[in-house]
């Protein structure tokens, strides 16, 4: 059973091959071997060197570098360099004129959605303390900050992706407001295995993997407790998929202690809609969009290429041989209507 309206399911699709349109265009207007770059880029056969426009050449090492200057190149007030993997920009709107500098995010997909798209513009964090499950490089905790948010308790499992964001919480001089903590969340406490080397993108979620470092799982529950979050507070999640256990194991006791709740779902929105609901919040559903749809049409294809009746098979690289999965992702907003009795 899908968990979306069928008119979402199918409107859903619209909107990506909109969005993957779009983004063909963007590439084609920003560089000049589009084609060549493009073919490339789907292969995944990194490095790629790439002719801007106004004839720079990059050297690009992921899909994401190529999407963040495609989707980047008339904004103002940005700088970037590649090989450093830094962005630095102002940030126009934050409560005091700041230039932010973020190392690992040119290779990151999120930082065009939260930082340049502000996805989170909605939620009222000024004079907030803000819970942010899936913090990435530290571009979601520093948004926060910058709009106001009194204190910020991050939760990332990924090491790649922590590293990062104590290197931007420090340069930025905001750790006397951030704590990030290398932890996943889920509906039980308990441990994952994470590879080191592994980054989160828009596309990854927390798998336990063979060998690696054991990352801790956190509750809601574990986080108010052991960091003292007030009532009142603000919950945001981005964790690509780990939204769906850790709110439906969540008592309406602890999902109450939060005013505003704002998660990004990856894979529909009916049971956390109603979870909500029940727990007595109003809630908003963004229109969904679906995601992975070239990448689980290209695996299909693959595998029947390498079926054992093909005289000649072909190369499968590593990512492609991960099962990808067709997801339907959007934005759920709900504010709470009802306090417990205290």
């Amino acid at each position: 059973m899908q968990n979306i309206s069928v008119v979402d399911l199918l409107t859903a699709h619209i909107r990506y091959w909109k969005h993957f349109l779009k983004m063909l265009l963007e590439v084609r207007r920003t560089y000049f071997n589009s084609l060549k770059l493009l073919t490339k880029v789907l292969r995944e056969e990194f490095p790629v060197e790439s002719i801007l426009k106004d004839g720079k050449h990059v050297t690009l090492k992921t899909f994401n570098a190529m999407y963040f200057i495609a989707f980047t190149r008339n904004v103002q007030n940005i700088q970037y360099n590649i090989e450093n993997d830094l962005v630095i920009f102002s940030f126009p709107n934050s409560v005091s004129e700041k230039t932010v500098k973020l190392y690992g995010a040119v290779n990151n997909g999120d930082i065009v959605y939260g930082f340049l798209k502000e996805d989170y513009n909605r939620l009222p964090v000024k004079g907030k303390v803000i819970v942010d499950v899936g913090s990435n490089i530290g571009d979601t905790p520093i948004y926060f900050v910058l709009h106001g948010a009194t204190r910020v308790i991050g939760i990332e499992p990924f090491p790649k992706n922590y590293q990062f964001a104590r290197k931007n919480i420090d340069t930025n001089n905001l750790s006397d407001k951030i704590t990030v903590i290398l932890a996943g969340c889920s509906g039980k406490s308990g441990n994952v295995t994470i590879n080191p080397e592994y980054e989160s993108n828009i596309e990854s979620e927390v798998n336990n993997f063979d060998e690696g470092v054991q990352v801790p799982l956190l509750t809601l529950k574990d986080i108010l407790e052991k960091y003292d979050v007030p009532q009142d507070s603000v919950l945001k999640m981005d964790c690509e998929g780990c939204e769906y256990e850790t709110i439906m194991y969540a008592s309406e006791e602890i999902l109450q202690r939060f005013s505003h709740i704002q998660i990004e779902y990856h894979f529909g929105y009916k049971n956390l809609k109603d979870k909500l609901e029940k727990c007595g919040f109003r809630v908003f559903v963004g229109k969904p969009r679906a995601t992975d749809v070239v990448n689980s049409y290209l695996e299909t294809l693959q595998r029947i290429i390498w079926s054992p009746n093909a005289k000649k098979p072909v190369k499968i690289s590593r990512s492609q041989k991960r099962r990808h999965e067709i997801g339907y992702a959007g934005f759920i907003y709900a504010v709470r209507e009802k306090k417990n009795d205290d």
